[in-house]
């Protein structure tokens, strides 16, 4: 008896155990099941919206001007990058960053390609209050200098450039020069209403040309700046009256306008003989008001530089005094109209 029921008992023992084993491998192939659906329902989504975000970056690229070519080179070479290819098209530091891996990658690049789509993004030039990015971008004719390892300094002037180097002439210099193919020098200039740029590289071949003496020099991104202005000074002639006092006591009124215009002053020119007549010089306190749309600004500044230029000498005048409503509309104004210019140089708004 005691056998048959020990029996019984091992029976359903070993049909408990299978039963667990072929439920545990359901639940288990469920899982699995459930976490490929997932994997896949992702990836699925993920190539819906790449084909999604590529349509609509052709699309944009094409209402730019950019041809499929074009449009092709940006998309696959802002993937390799992983750069957003939107903002490829909308800013020029990633723009060039995207070129210079595309030309690193392709010895045989197509440099009347990069420029036909540098132009209609409007990238092939940069107005001065936008800063530079690379050395591509320094105008042609852009005077500064060439400082030497050993310190010597040799004026010098962007003469051309192409997409691989820029190319400084030695302004009325001839050799011996105390530099040679390999050696790494340093080109310093001022920009004019932006800022004092610097950069270093190593020579790759030294010209001539007519007579003249050419270094060629690779294009680089690290461009050390040092600005001149800590706030954006707008190009804007703006009527100006303003009032002084001599030092007979003769009260004194001149109107004019503003050549630009800043938070922290302006500037703005007169005939020679009147600037010297009316005893307008470094130092010299001033009583302005300005008339911006239908608001009147007083403000009280002070000469701190003059230039002359031609027939005329232009002041630079620094604000010492203002209302603190008057600063805010003045910031107002010269946010509005830089966004303004902005908006010029590229077609639309960049926030």
């Amino acid at each position: 008896m005691d056998e048959r029921v020990n029996i019984v008992v091992e029976a359903f023992r070993q049909t408990v155990e299978s039963t667990n084993v072929i439920i545990f491998f359901i639940v288990l192939a469920v899982f699995i099941l459930v976490g490929l659906g997932l994997y896949y329902t992702d990836r699925i989504k993920e190539y819906i919206n790449y084909r999604y975000l590529k349509k609509l970056f052709f699309d944009y690229a094409q209402d730019l001007g950019l041809t499929k070519e074009e449009a092709k080179l940006l998309w696959n070479y802002s993937n390799k990058l992983k750069r957003d290819p939107f903002l490829v098209l909308e800013f020029k530091a990633p723009f060039e960053r995207v070129i210079d891996l595309y030309i690193k990658e392709n010895p045989d690049f197509d440099e009347n390609l990069i420029r036909r789509i540098r132009r209609k993004l409007g990238f092939d030039k940069i107005p001065p209050y936008v800063p530079l990015v690379s050395t591509k971008d320094i105008d042609i004719y852009q005077t500064g200098n060439l400082i030497s390892e050993n310190r010597h300094i040799y004026p010098v002037a962007l003469y051309d450039k192409d997409e691989l180097y820029t190319y400084w002439w030695l302004v009325d210099k001839k050799p011996p020069f105390d530099f040679n193919v390999g050696s790494k020098v340093r080109i310093r200039f001022i920009r004019q209403d932006d800022a004092i740029y610097a950069f270093e590289e190593t020579i790759k071949d030294i010209i001539t040309e007519d007579g003249k003496y050419i270094v060629k020099l690779p294009h680089t991104f690290k461009l050390e700046s040092i600005n001149r202005r800590e706030e954006f000074r707008l190009k804007e002639n703006i009527p100006l009256l303003v009032e002084l006092e001599t030092k007979e006591g003769t009260k004194v009124k001149i109107s004019t306008e503003t050549t630009d215009i800043s938070i922290e002053g302006f500037g703005f020119c007169l005939p020679i003989l009147e600037a010297r007549n009316k005893k307008l010089s470094i130092g010299t306190e001033i009583t302005v008001h300005l008339r911006i749309n239908d608001m009147n600004i007083e403000a009280k500044a002070v000469i701190k530089n003059a230039r002359e230029t031609g027939k005329k000498i232009c002041l630079g005048a620094k604000f010492i005094e203002m209302k603190k409503e008057d600063k805010e509309f003045l910031k107002t104004f010269i946010n509005q109209k830089q966004k303004q210019l902005l908006k010029q140089y590229r077609g639309k708004y960049i926030e």
